[in-house]
């Protein structure tokens, strides 16, 4: 039976899928997009995460930490993160549980049985589970047979993937899978790559192949400020969308903050630090943008209004 990393098991979601949801949320992806929210789940092993705020001083953790990453002084603790090799031993010691690991090895068997503890508010909402992460494509195997336990328990399952993944380990996953979220960033691959780390001709064609395989896709753009918002770039992925066979919505994603936290928790800087969010009337902007380059296509473009 195939392992797999998971950071994060979210009942009770309303917004990745149809219905009442339940989200299970995969560690590790290629990309290191500049505004991921979930930087704890770019790693695909289980990673130390600090909050200096609930630290009590006790000290208990520099004292069994075998690579003496951690100090403590009038300043307060400290971690040095480059030295770290995320070995555990100072969280098992944390009374305060300012020191916790990120992610956590599971089993398909184990997930699923998660999973199934809401099976009644699934059958009554029209729901079922999501798997999302940073990149879940990067578990294929983990999530083939996941998916599979899922569907054969009759429940619906959603991805939610970046299209970063290898097509010929993850294909046979799209047999059990109802409904696909496709996370488009920038049409350009220079572009993207600045943006991203990595180039997307490999998630162009990963899009067309499974727009080939699946029965109901959704794309989702992230519409993050002075990165990929301008026209250019909005119409370039609308000429990219018209001619996908499995997509009828297009849905642009609102950038928040509420990750920026995070990277101080990792020992990590955020780079979008001081980048605001889209206005409602830069969204419509950029909404009807979408509809007018989608038009004739069979498409609409929208975006949930907070």
């Amino acid at each position: 039976m195939h392992t797999g990393t998971i950071f994060n098991i979210q009942k009770c979601s309303i917004h990745d899928g149809p219905g009442l949801r339940t989200l299970v949320f995969l560690k590790g992806c290629p990309l290191r997009c500049l505004w991921c929210a979930n930087p704890e789940s770019q790693a695909f092993g289980p990673e130390l995460t600090d909050s200096p705020s609930k630290c009590i001083g006790c000290a208990a953790c520099v004292a069994v930490c075998p690579h003496t990453c951690l100090s403590l002084n009038g300043d307060g603790r400290r971690v040095d993160f480059a030295r770290c090799d995320n070995c555990g031993e100072c969280v098992t010691h944390c009374h305060a549980k300012a020191l916790q690991m990120a992610g956590e090895n599971k089993t398909p068997e184990g997930v699923v049985e998660t999973v199934l503890r809401d099976r009644a508010y699934y059958a009554r909402s029209g729901g079922g589970v999501t798997f999302s992460g940073d990149e879940p494509l990067s578990q294929p195997d983990f999530l083939l047979d996941t998916a599979r336990r899922c569907k054969k328990a009759d429940i619906h399952v959603t991805i939610e993937t970046c299209g970063c993944g290898d097509f010929t380990r993850f294909a046979p996953v799209l047999e059990f899978v109802d409904l696909v979220f496709f996370n488009l960033k920038c049409a350009d691959p220079e572009r993207h790559k600045a943006l991203t780390g990595l180039s997307n001709e490999k998630i162009l064609r990963n899009l067309a192949a499974i727009d080939d395989n699946i029965a109901e896709m959704i794309i989702r753009i992230p519409v993050i400020p002075g990165c990929n918002d301008d026209d250019d770039n909005l119409q370039a992925l609308a000429a990219i969308i018209r001619p996908l066979k499995s997509v009828r919505q297009v849905e642009l994603m609102t950038y928040h903050t509420l990750g920026e936290p995070k990277y101080a928790m990792l020992g990590r800087g955020y780079e979008l630090h001081g980048v605001q969010p889209s206005s409602a009337a830069i969204m419509e902007y950029c909404v009807d943008l979408m509809n007018a380059a989608l038009d004739d296509s069979g498409k609409t473009c929208f975006y949930e209004k907070a």
